[in-house]
């Protein structure tokens, strides 16, 4: 019975499309759920070069009946504060756990330091003790400012992607690219003096989150130790940073520039990163599952087969050699043979 249902027939041509796939010859390759399972881990430290772009600084202190509420514009920063919060290096510690070696998943810390730089004009506006104000004023420690985050304290969590760009055959020298990507909470530790009135707060106070993102070049000797080079450049939302009576926030971007020294070591076994060699075949190799190919068989069993080669012809028989007649004494000739010169001849009648 034919259907005039057109939800039918498409139902009938997914099926039959279906089917012809399910039935298709195809390669099967290796899941990654069946290959073997792999893993390292790797941790370094290092310093860094920071540098800032200009933001804003907004500021809200005092008490009802006396509350200031203003913003601190374009202010210029650099990395000149001498005190430093918490551990003062980059740390960086992960792990691949693909197949190939090349994700892993990152925990970073960046010490950023943060001071805002002495002498430079800084425009103030917004409510100052209850009254609006719309100035600019030299922001100098003898005016009575100072503006120093000295640990903005990074804390990321990252993923890694590794793409290698050379190695050697003993595997004792090699080339990776990384880039890294994350997102974390800023732990600062700030000291400031605004209008005079000085505040200095805890370290690893709890102040907003940040994101970053950065591009390496490593270069591992002897398959474990390894020397990196980092660009990296970050965004920091700071907020409840402490001020006298009151709180600050600022959103900071950044750039640094980080070398790190490092140790790399595989925690699984038959990782090529980490083992001899094989130069007999190619690292990372899976052979795929292929489906049976009888002409190809046949074909790779005849080049194996050793050649045949004919019989050779049989060589004719020798004639048969006569039978030599038995040796005589030479002082009897035979009848066939005259005598010999040197015998002696008969008298007449003997």
């Amino acid at each position: 019975m034919r259907s005039g249902n057109p939800t039918h027939k498409r139902l009938s041509l997914l099926l039959l499309a279906l089917s012809a796939m399910a039935y298709a010859p195809v390669r099967a390759q290796v899941s990654f759920a069946d290959a073997e399972k792999r893993g390292s881990i790797y941790f370094s430290v290092g310093m860094n070069s920071p540098s800032h772009k200009t933001s804003d600084i907004d500021i809200v202190s005092g008490r009802p009946g006396s509350v200031s509420n203003y913003t601190l514009s374009g202010v210029a920063g650099d990395n000149s504060t001498t005190k430093t919060s918490g551990f003062p290096y980059n740390f960086r510690i992960g792990y691949f756990f693909d197949y190939f070696q090349n994700w892993a998943v990152e925990l970073s810390y960046d010490p950023l330091k943060y001071h805002v730089s002495d002498g430079q004009i800084v425009k103030m506006t917004g409510q100052l003790d209850g009254r609006t104000i719309d100035s600019s004023f030299a922001f100098s420690p003898a005016n009575g400012y100072f503006y120093n985050i000295d640990g903005a304290n990074l804390l990321s969590v990252n993923i890694v992607r590794r793409i290698q760009l050379f190695q050697i055959k003993s595997h004792n020298l090699r080339i990776d690219a990384l880039v890294r990507a994350g997102i974390g909470p800023c732990m600062p530790h700030i000291y400031n003096s605004l209008q005079g009135k000085v505040a200095e707060y805890p370290s690893f106070q709890l102040g907003g989150w940040n994101a970053g993102a950065d591009g390496s070049l490593r270069i591992t000797l002897m398959r474990h130790v390894f020397l990196e080079a980092s660009y990296k450049y970050s965004y920091a939302s700071y907020k409840d940073l402490g001020v006298y009576d009151g709180g600050a926030s600022q959103k900071l971007v950044s750039s640094q520039v980080i070398f790190s020294l490092g140790y790399w070591f595989s925690t699984t076994k038959h990782n090529p990163l980490f083992m001899k060699p094989d130069n007999r075949k190619p690292p990372f190799a899976i052979k795929p599952i292929m489906p049976p190919d009888n002409q190809e068989d046949q074909r790779k069993t005849l080049e194996k087969a050793p050649e045949k080669t004919p019989p050779a012809e049989e060589a004719p028989a020798p004639a048969p050699v006569p039978d030599t007649p038995p040796d005589t004494p030479p002082d009897e000739p035979t009848p066939d043979m005259p005598p010999s010169p040197d015998a002696p001849v008969p008298e007449p009648g003997q």
